[in-house]
């Protein structure tokens, strides 16, 4: 069962195809009621077994929510529909992530400052004030310990190690994860952590190949989702393990 959950999870009927959107979501929100459209077409239907070229056309929007600490924005998604093997698609902006409401950005902070910082909870909140509720961030930290920490890991290192294979992992456990009673939630915030790190060489090598790379450091998760999607992955960070169709076998 779970490996068919994988494959369901991999291979899904409705794609989001992550787009690069510089701008604000103030920007996008303006650019979608002025124009009716941000994102050129892709050139390939998304799905691993179609992948037909020129063959996706606009098939409307749909409308959800862009969360700020201090605000909502509803804006609208392209949907996309392949006339060869009839599956529709979403044309999501990077500065949102799958499934998720708030900002990457503000999800990235959350992550950075419990595993590479090691805020405690208390703390943690107080520097995201005002902001999501302390479960939502919790969620945000277990999800990233799961689909980072356990999906993701070794596809990332497997791909670093092919580019370096001198590449050393960090050894030792960060001191504040040692606080963390469940043994198996601690081993997974330990590979997230490394992952966290790992994901930042993965950052240095590809801005040493691509100086013009429109991506900064501090846009890291938005350059992770389409390095992902780059490589055919699911274009997802944050996972919940509590979903029947969250996968439990690493990629």
């Amino acid at each position: 069962m779970a490996g068919k959950l994988a494959h369901a999870e991999r291979c899904p009927q409705r794609v989001v195809i992550i787009q690069h959107f510089p701008g604000s979501v103030k920007d996008y929100a303006l650019a979608m009621q002025a124009h009716g459209r941000v994102f050129p077409l892709p050139k390939r239907c998304p799905h691993p077994h179609c992948r037909a070229s020129a063959c996706l056309i606009r098939w409307g929007t749909y409308t959800r929510w862009a969360c700020l600490p201090d605000t909502d924005h509803p804006i609208s998604v392209q949907r996309v529909r392949c006339k060869l093997c009839g599956r529709t698609h979403s044309l999501l902006p990077d500065f949102l992530h799958p499934h998720r409401h708030y900002l990457l950005g503000l999800l990235q902070h959350a992550v950075d400052l419990y595993l590479l910082v090691g805020l405690g909870w208390q703390r943690l909140m107080d520097r995201l004030s005002p902001g999501p509720a302390p479960s939502t961030v919790r969620a945000w930290v277990s999800s990233f310990a799961y689909g980072a920490g356990h999906l993701l890991f070794d596809h990332l290192l497997r791909h670093l190690v092919a580019l370096d294979p001198t590449l050393e992992l960090p050894d030792e456990t960060p001191r504040h994860l040692l606080r963390v009673r469940d043994p198996l939630h601690r081993r997974r915030l330990e590979r997230a952590h490394t992952f966290r790190l790992l994901a930042e060489r993965l950052y240095a090598q590809v801005k040493a190949r691509l100086p013009r790379l429109y991506f900064t450091a501090e846009q890291l998760f938005p350059f992770l989702l389409h390095w992902l999607q780059s490589r055919t992955l699911p274009s997802r960070l944050f996972w919940s393990p509590a979903l029947p169709t969250t996968p439990t076998q690493p990629f």
